[in-house]
Parts: C-alpha cells; structure tokens; sequence
C-alpha cells in the first residue's frame, strides 16, 4: 500500500495544473538551466515583469504561467556552466500569449540547442 502511495506522490510532483495559458520547459540536455520569462500586461500598466524557473536539472520541467492579458512576452533559456557563470541558450518572442508553448533544451553545456514546439 505504501509503495503506491509513494510513486502516485513521485508522478503528482510532476504534474503541472496551470488553469491559464503556460510556458513548458523540459530540460532533456547534460547541464543545469534557468529560464527566464519577460512580459508586459495590461494589468501593471505595461511595466516589464519578470519571472525564473530556478535552476532545473537533467529530465525536469519548469511550467510558467502566463496572465490572459500579456501584451509581449519574450523567453531566455540559459545553461549554467560554472558556479555562477551561464551561457545563454537561446532568447525568442513569443507569439501569443493565449497558445500554450513548450520548449525542449538538449545538447550539452558546450553545445546546447532547442526546440519550441505547441503543448
């Protein structure tokens, strides 16, 4: 009984339950990464907020969210190569705020590359 209890808590940690538009990224690459996401809404009067996943690593998802009312938004993925020092991945705009968008980081710290494609 404890043994199903501990691998439905293991998936559950997983699972992202974005109500709204998000932002998915999974790291399939050989080195940590942290993006991050700038956006302006009409809600803070158009003023650039800015958010992070936190460094994530190997076979990880990072899910952000999106508000309804994003006027431009753009995306920077970077990996971490030494304490403290990163190297950026890729930076994009993104479309729509209204599409959800997933990202995929593969390669390794000296040669990293990425994919976006629809979720």
């Amino acid at each position: 009984m404890s043994r199903y209890f501990i691998i439905a808590a293991l998936l559950a940690t997983n699972l992202s339950v974005s109500i709204g538009p998000y932002i998915r990224i999974c790291n399939h690459g050989a080195f940590l990464a942290k993006c991050y996401l700038e956006m302006q809404t009409l809600t803070y009067g158009l003023f650039i907020r800015r958010s992070d996943t936190g460094l994530f690593p190997v076979v990880q998802c990072a899910t952000l969210d999106i508000p309804y009312d994003v006027v431009w938004s753009q995306m920077e993925c970077k990996a971490l190569t030494f304490i403290a020092t990163y190297r950026s991945i890729f930076i994009t705009e993104i479309p729509s705020g209204l599409l959800n968008t997933c990202f995929s980081l593969t390669g390794t710290t000296l040669n990293p590359s990425w994919l976006q494609t629809r979720c």
